[in-house]
Order: structure tokens, then sequence, then C-alpha cells
């Protein structure tokens, strides 16, 4: 709230300036009035930009001056000023190819995309209302402003948007504006990469069910087929019910996940999106077509997020931690019969936390009857002992098990394979439990390492 209060304040300065109306636009209203804080503030203004900018620390955002657009610094916290504008054709279905500047918020507030969007509100608190927003957030709905068709082959990215607002609690898009956005839904291709990568991440960012009906949202509008093919195609994969009671398909399972999450990282609600996609690739069905399998789905969903990654403009850091949630995911299930060694390197990677969210919202989604919370979590428990056990010792390496320059002295090996032998002899250490301090049994160990390396080759 102090936000607002210090954006309130911020619009009695920009009006005594002169005979000017300042207004907190977008966003902000409309979280108010459904109950939500809201911290990105936007202001509207007839002041002209370069009188703000001889008044208030402020600075161009790229070249959106020249839209009447400016960033303002003030009392500590930043805030983005526009000038009331009308907006020009819009050729490339993203950007208008010029702006009008008016006079009036109530000509600003018709070029806006939706009705709840529209809102503006005045320094003592009080909502401006042109188009019907307050209403239609009582009723919880997503109405366009305007013609629906007219609003969405300006910018295309609209329809995406119109999924992500529907998904709050209890929202539902207006009938109208449903219908042009199934009738446009092929432009959503026109639009950028990066601005999709934006709308999923500002999705994923909610909790889980509200990320679940986003994905819902952009199936119903046939936006998921152009924008996530992957995830669209798992409506046609069977699950049995027997395993998965949470619906009979692999799309239904996924959304199961989703809808068990809640605060998750948005890396962790992405992966656990595309965990399942390799089982369109891999599936096999007995001769009477009654029994599907998906054997080693996992080999394949991993690429496939790799393409949905790139393709989206995802950075490395978040590709490779889905990536690794999903390559990983199977392995959960049988964790702690596995090596100590792979245990500890699982676990200390930078990913687990990814993982292990993953495999939570995998198992919890098909109800109690397949594994309890508290037993998934002395799992996670058990594991993360076993890695903090040999985790200074092998991942961060402030204890030595191994002396490369040792086994280099004994076998004469050079480059990659001295790594080979030194990770194969370390996980003998933690598997067997074997003293490292006992150097007689380390050179055996390492001599015997190397032969099977030497043999492999």
């Amino acid at each position: 709230m102090k936000t607002i209060f210090v954006g309130m304040s911020l619009l009695k300065e920009i009006e005594s300036l002169g005979d000017f109306k300042a207004y907190i636009v977008g966003g902000t209203p409309r979280d108010m009035l459904i109950g939500q804080e809201s911290d990105d503030i936007d202001i509207a203004t007839n002041c002209p930009m370069e009188t703000i900018e001889k008044n208030f620390h402020a600075f161009d955002i790229g070249r959106s001056k020249k839209h009447g657009v400016l960033a303002v610094l003030y009392k500590g916290m930043s805030f983005d000023v526009a000038q009331f504008r009308a907006d020009g054709d819009y050729s490339d279905g993203r950007r208008p190819d010029d702006i009008k500047i008016v006079n009036n918020f109530k000509e600003d507030a018709a070029r806006r995309d939706f009705t709840i969007n529209s809102l503006g509100m005045d320094n003592m608190g009080r909502i401006l209302d042109y188009h019907g927003g307050a209403p239609d957030i009582t009723d919880k709905i997503v109405r366009a402003v305007g013609w629906p068709l007219e609003r969405f082959q300006e910018d295309h990215l609209r329809m995406i948007r119109a999924a992500r607002f529907s998904a709050m609690e209890g929202f539902r898009i207006e009938k109208y504006t449903r219908r042009a956005i199934r009738k446009l839904f092929r432009l959503v291709n026109k639009v950028k990469p990066e601005r999709i990568h934006m709308e999923l991440v500002k999705a994923a960012k909610k909790p889980g069910p509200q990320f679940a009906r986003f994905i819902l949202n952009l199936d119903d509008l046939k936006l998921l087929n152009q924008i996530l093919p992957e995830v669209s195609a798992m409506k046609y994969f069977r699950h049995d019910l027997q395993h998965h009671p949470e619906g009979p398909t692999v799309f239904d399972h996924t959304i199961a996940c989703l809808e068990v999450m809640n605060d998750e990282p948005y890396q962790s609600k992405l992966a656990a999106l595309f965990h399942d996609i390799g089982k369109c690739v891999s599936f096999q069905e007995d001769k009477y077509g009654w029994k599907m399998t998906y054997h080693r789905h996992e080999r394949y969903s991993e690429p496939l997020t790799r393409d949905i990654c790139n393709r989206l403009r995802f950075s490395d850091a978040d590709k490779e931690s889905m990536m690794f949630a999903v390559k990983n995911h199977m392995k959960f299930h049988e964790i702690l019969k596995m090596k100590p060694s792979k245990i500890a390197r699982l676990v200390s990677g930078e990913h687990f936390q990814t993982l292990a969210d993953v495999c939570r919202a995998d198992e919890f989604s098909r109800g109690q009857k397949f594994m309890y919370h508290g037993q998934f979590e002395r799992i996670i428990e058990k594991a993360h002992e076993i890695g903090e056990r040999w985790e200074a010792r092998v991942i961060n390496h402030s204890i030595k098990l191994v002396d490369g320059h040792r086994i280099i002295e004994l076998t004469g090996l050079s480059g990659r394979p001295i790594g080979l032998v030194k990770k194969a002899v370390e996980d003998r250490i933690m598997d067997e439990r074997l003293d490292p301090d006992d150097l007689k049994l380390i050179d055996k160990v390492i001599l015997l390492e190397a032969k099977k390396q030497q043999e492999d080759q």
C-alpha cells in the first residue's frame, strides 16, 4: 500500500504544476477493486513530458519518450508516467504506428485492451470508469474495450492476456470477446517469442491453480496448440485410470500437477507443465489397443523442453533448471535405491529444488492413495542427509578424496580419462564407504578403474 500512497502524492505534485490532471491507471485500480496488492504503478497525465522532465528526476526508457512515456524517480520509487494518448493504426499487430496526444483520460481509456484495465484513480482514491470496468470486476468478467475484433487485430498478444486475466479466481471471458479470439487465434503466430515468454512467466508466477486455469483458457481459445503444440498434443494420449485417477489423458494429469502446486518458482511450474510432453513421442500400445505405455518418456521430454525454451527465448539458467527436472523426474521414484554417489550428485545439483517441486506435484496430483505427503517429505529428508554427508568432500571439493596428480603418476593417463577415473573412484569411496585416507587402498582402486577405462575404449 505504501507504493500507492507515494503514487497518489506524485499525482498531486504533477497537478500542482499547472492545469493538469493525473491518474493511476492500468493494473493498480483493477487490483485494488479485486482486493489484491499492486506495486507496479503506472500514471497517465495531460502534463507534457518536457514539464515532467524539468520538475522531476525523470529519464527516458529506451526510445519511449517520443511515445510520451518517461520513468520518474520519486521518493525512492520508480513510476512510469505517460501522456494521455490515442493510438494510430497497428500495422505490425504489436505497437501503434503513431500516437496522438490527447487532453483527457476518457480518450486515453478508450485505447486500452480490457474494461478491467481501463480504470483510473485520482489522488483521493476515487475511481474513474468510462467502460464499465468496475461492474465487470464485480461480475468477474474479462471484456474487450469497444469492438473485440478490432482490439485483437491491433495487438495480437491481447488474446494471451485475456487468457491470463481470466485465470484469476472465478473470472470468465465475455462471450463476444471469446468469440473474437477463437476467430482470430492464428494471429498469435505473429507475436514475437519474447512477448509470449513474458506472458507465460507472468502466469506461472501465480499460484498453481491459476496457472492451470491459464493453460486451460489457452486451450479453450485455440491458442495452446499455436504457442505450445507439445503441451496441446498431450490431450490425445490416454492414461490408465487405475494409476492416474485424476483424469483419462496425459494432459489431465499435467493440469492436476499444476493445481496441487502453490507458490513454487515459475521455473518449477513450467517444468511440471513440460515433464510429460515426451509421452506423445514414446507411447506404445498393445495389439488390442487397450494398454498404452510410455517407457523412458523423460528421454524425449528433455529435448522437447530444450526446443520450447529456445523457441520462446528462455535464459540458459531457466532452460537448464527445467531440463534437469524433466530429465530426472522418473529417478525420484527409486531415489533411495540409488547408490549414495548418485544421490549425492543429484541432491547437490543447483536445480534439485526444481526437481523436487515437480516430483512432489507429480505424486500428489494422483491423490494420497499413491504417496502420502509425509512419506514424500521423509524421502526428501533422507536424500538430503546422504547428499550433505558427501557434499563438502566431493561437490565443493573442500577435501580431496582423490588426487588427480596421483592418478597420472600411477596410470600415465592424460586428458579426459583422468576425470572419468577420478569420478569413478570418488563414487566407489561413497558407495562402498572406503576410507579416503587409506592411500594403499585408494591406489589399488585407481589402478582398477583405470584398467576398466582402458578396456572400455
